[in-house]
């Protein structure tokens, strides 16, 4: 059994990519966030948001669609090994924002923050695939070492995640809206590159240039969109640096009333630059991409000051990450008279 020790740090490394940080296939992004408010008119004043994300996911993809498969050389031969696994994540996020009376030509300044505060949940398994006619002894070896590295790919934990700064300017009339932001995003949450999961992404800094644009009809149709890109510092825990990436939200609802809106929504993620490793061998993770859409329902109470809405987006065309499932539930309020 000893000839085969070996293997373990190869299967470590097979495990590492979809197991650790952000430049590992997670990014700094909660997709599917934005919806119907981006149409809806927003006045002067103090808002407070409470919203409630949980993902879940049963598959991991390769950078070709498919489950990731290593293939590792063995005393009696290649074996390979499928990864797979499980990941939930529950995040409630807190978000405050002020649209103020200062004016910029004729768009008014606003800020908001956001602190998420994270639930990570990551079941990891590998499963060895062999040859007809290998040793017993060689199937048992390589299978305890498979389960020794998804252990060590596995784990949970709950904390803050990092928090976002966002300064913008809007635009609104009868039936448009447009903003323009930059946001910065600070390394906050608990993060240790010695776990498998953190609830922070990583000991960097994220620069966030945001614009957001919607037109509403006077027949209740409404179409709105929120696109976002993001450059990444240096990981200072880990030598890495996140590739850049484009994070887009697009929805479109119909008004049944002054009250409910029906609607479909959908987003994108899509990693434009390749991460930069300090250890070469770990970068093979890829570029990252999600797609996801699904149906939204909306309620605006007669006074304005609440605003709820519920969605459930699935992903597809997921490309070095997981792919899954995620629900929204969000309640939006105004603060102030």
């Amino acid at each position: 059994m000893n000839k085969n020790v070996w293997i373990a740090p190869a299967l470590l490394l097979c495990l590492s990519p979809w197991a650790q940080a952000t430049e590992r296939g997670a990014v700094r992004a909660l997709n599917g966030a934005a919806g119907a408010e981006v149409s809806s008119a927003q006045f002067p004043g103090w808002y407070g948001q409470a919203w409630l994300q949980h993902y879940r996911a049963h598959e991991f993809k390769d950078g070709a669609g498919r489950r990731p498969l290593q293939q590792l050389d063995t005393p009696a031969g290649p074996v390979a090994v499928a990864r797979g696994g499980e990941l939930r994540a529950t995040v409630v996020v807190l978000r405050g924002t002020w649209l103020s009376e200062i004016r910029l030509g004729e768009g008014k300044f606003g800020l908001s923050a956001t602190l998420p505060l994270v639930s990570l949940e990551q079941t990891a398994r590998a499963t060895p695939r062999f040859a007809a006619g290998t040793p017993a002894a060689v199937m048992a070896g390589v299978t305890a070492q498979a389960n020794a590295a998804a252990a060590a790919a596995s784990g949970s934990r709950s904390g803050a995640g990092d928090v976002e700064l966002m300064p913008y300017v809007d635009w609104q009339t009868d039936s448009y809206r447009y903003a323009f932001g930059l946001g910065l995003v600070a390394p906050t949450g608990q993060y240790s590159a010695a776990r498998a999961v953190n609830p922070g992404a990583g000991k960097f800094w994220t620069l966030r240039p945001l614009a957001v644009g919607s037109y509403a009809w006077e027949n209740g149709f409404e179409l709105g969109a929120r696109a976002s890109y993001s450059i990444n510092g240096e990981n200072r825990a880990t030598g890495n640096r996140s590739g850049q990436y484009l994070a887009v939200d697009a929805s479109s609802h119909y008004r049944l009333n002054d009250f409910w809106k029906l609607g479909l929504q959908g987003f994108l993620n899509w990693q434009t630059t390749a991460d930069r490793c300090a250890n070469p061998v770990a970068s093979l993770c890829g570029k990252v991409r999600t797609l996801g859409l699904g149906p939204a329902i909306n309620y605006l109470s007669e006074d304005g000051r609440v605003f709820v809405d519920a969605k459930v987006l699935r992903e597809f065309g997921v490309r070095n990450r997981p792919e899954g499932t995620v629900f929204w539930l969000r309640l939006n309020l105004r603060l102030d008279e």
